[in-house]
């Protein structure tokens, strides 16, 4: 149960394509037993951040009000985005691979004179990061 290798045209990886999924003959498999385990985790939470409990997911730490990460609160409502992409082509190779990319709206600016925080998160460093992404989800609206 082996995926196929990549061959990555130089136009495509020159261009930063960015796919939602790496390609796999066992997505299906993952996806069925995904949801069920997901929905399970994201219970448990829900109902510890209620509790006034912390959840650790690595690099974050939810709480009622919302993510820390490095020091710094982010609250669910600053949140824009959050997902899990692949990337696999960019010409910056420290792009490449699984990533938790989230966007934050900064409180005291953020870089290049844009309003917004960007973080890119290599994917095995967030345990449960569907439960994660499902949290800010539920949270940032």
């Amino acid at each position: 149960m082996t995926d196929p290798p990549i061959a990555t045209p130089e136009a495509v990886f020159l261009s930063g394509r960015m796919s939602p999924s790496p390609p796999s003959a066992i997505a299906p498999l993952v996806d069925r037993i995904r949801g069920p385990v997901t929905a399970l985790h994201l219970a448990r939470a829900r109902g510890s951040l209620a509790a006034g409990e912390e959840v650790e997911f690595g690099p974050f730490t939810a709480t009622a009000d919302g993510l820390r990460h490095d020091g710094k609160d982010i609250s669910w409502h600053s949140i824009t985005s959050c997902r899990y992409g692949v990337v696999i082509a960019h010409e910056d190779e420290s792009e490449l691979g699984a990533l938790l990319r989230m966007e934050y709206r900064a409180a005291e600016g953020g870089a290049y004179g844009f309003p917004f925080h960007w973080l890119r998160i290599p994917a095995l460093d967030v345990p449960d990061m569907d439960v994660l992404i499902g949290l800010v989800d539920e949270n940032r609206t």
